[in-house]
């Protein structure tokens, strides 16, 4: 590629829609150029419950993206999550029968191809499989066999599945609103593109990205994706809690939450006062910022003790020493990270997303890390497999090879 090209990430969350358009040269990172975010009440936990709303959103968030690039996107990779997405590690082997035994790509292919063939209910299907390592005559551990010599080739795959109709009902939200789906990435695939560095993701990490109706999580070991699975608790979930709890709307509880929200209730500052109005009542009142924390609080810890579960039910509690990485929005809420070390024994930190130039500003949020990150997948396989993009005669090829590769994840 000689002259740079423009791609773009959709994230379709449960509370909001993130567009993020970058510009691409060859050997550099993605330069962001358009942004637009959009509230969404289309989705509850991932999964579309009102497709018009959806479908609004989407055309909102995008139209101001676009604006403020001066580019007309036609097409995404987007965003899935939700309690219907599962995984499985599966092994599978084939033999190499050429007559030098050199393991070629079309080996690689087909092992993938092999490695696909499960049993999954009718109304699942695959979203990834991912090779995790190869293994040549026995040989574990090897991420490049193209070129080695071996009578027997295997992989460890890690394999992501998903509800159709809950995934295409996604992909007609992104159709009607006059766009096409390029890809569909699992969230915490994409949002581990800009947050985990590459010490992390060998030494063993958790991550957990806090959306609004649920938290993805996903467990990486050996430098790949090992576990994934999704916490049916969310930022909303805490934002209903201090409404109950304070007798306030929906919408001034999201703003305490943001505005005076602690994770942690024994946080420094919590005899400072906040003010707000409650239900029927038109004066407002003050409470000390530690009622709101022992609000929060409960919920985040109930959050936390169910990725301990998933950490655990992958066998992984002793094979993550890099500890959490918190991205999403909601992971904006101050002591998080000192809860979770208190919760889950581990260390923990903000992933804000990385690897990227131009409005970096605009981007600078965790709430804005799986559009981010979306953007940074795309373009990673881009640059490796549009070089004849511009030839007619070679592109259709090439678009079905690259959605293979998405659907891949990790093939080179």
């Amino acid at each position: 590629m000689s002259q740079g090209y423009v791609i773009a990430g959709l994230d379709i969350g449960t509370t909001k829609i993130c567009a993020v358009i970058a510009e691409v040269a060859p050997d550099s990172p993605p330069e962001v150029i358009g942004v637009g975010t959009s509230p969404c009440l289309g989705l509850k936990k991932g999964v579309v419950v009102d497709l018009a709303a959806t479908t609004e959103a989407i055309r909102s968030a995008v139209e101001k993206a676009q604006r403020m690039a001066g580019e007309e996107v036609r097409s995404f990779a987007v965003g899935v999550t939700g309690e219907h997405i599962a995984c499985l590690n599966s092994r599978s082997v084939i033999a190499i029968t050429h007559q030098n035994r050199e393991i070629t790509g079309s080996d690689v292919d087909r092992l993938i191809d092999t490695a696909k063939v499960i049993v999954i209910p009718p109304d699942r299907e695959i979203i990834h499989a991912i090779p995790r390592w190869y293994s040549v005559d026995g040989q574990d551990g090897i991420r490049a066999p193209v070129g080695m010599h071996g009578n027997r080739l295997e992989v460890e795959t890690h394999i992501v599945t998903g509800m159709s109709s809950f995934i295409q009902n996604v992909v007609k939200c992104v159709h009607q609103a006059g766009y096409s789906v390029e890809a569909t990435v699992l969230e915490p695939i994409a949002t581990a593109e800009c947050v985990l560095t590459p010490a992390e993701t060998d030494l063993g990490v958790v991550l957990v990205d806090i959306g609004g109706g649920t938290s993805d999580v996903a467990i990486f070991v050996g430098g790949s994706i090992y576990y994934s699975g999704v916490v049916p608790v969310g930022g909303s979930h805490v934002t209903r809690d201090i409404a109950i709890g304070l007798r306030t709307s929906i919408e001034e509880a999201e703003r305490l939450k943001v505005s005076f929200g602690s994770a942690l209730s024994g946080y420094e500052g919590q005899d400072e006062p906040f003010e707000f109005t409650s239900l029927g009542n038109s004066r407002p009142r003050q409470l000390p910022r530690k009622v709101l924390a022992e609000i929060i609080e409960p919920r985040i810890v109930e959050l936390l003790q169910m990725v301990r579960e998933h950490v655990d039910k992958a066998g992984c509690a002793d094979r993550v020493p890099a500890g959490i990485v918190f991205a999403g929005g909601g992971s904006l809420l101050a002591g998080l990270p000192e809860l979770a070390e208190q919760v889950l024994g581990m260390g923990s930190r903000i992933g804000s997303p990385t690897g990227v130039t131009g409005l970096v500003e605009s981007v600078s949020s965790p709430a804005c890390a799986t559009a981010v990150g979306l953007v940074r997948f795309w373009a990673r396989h881009e640059e490796q497999h549009f070089h004849d993009a511009d030839d007619e005669a070679v592109l259709p090829r090439v678009l079905r090879r690259f959605r293979e590769l998405f659907a891949r994840f990790g093939g080179d």
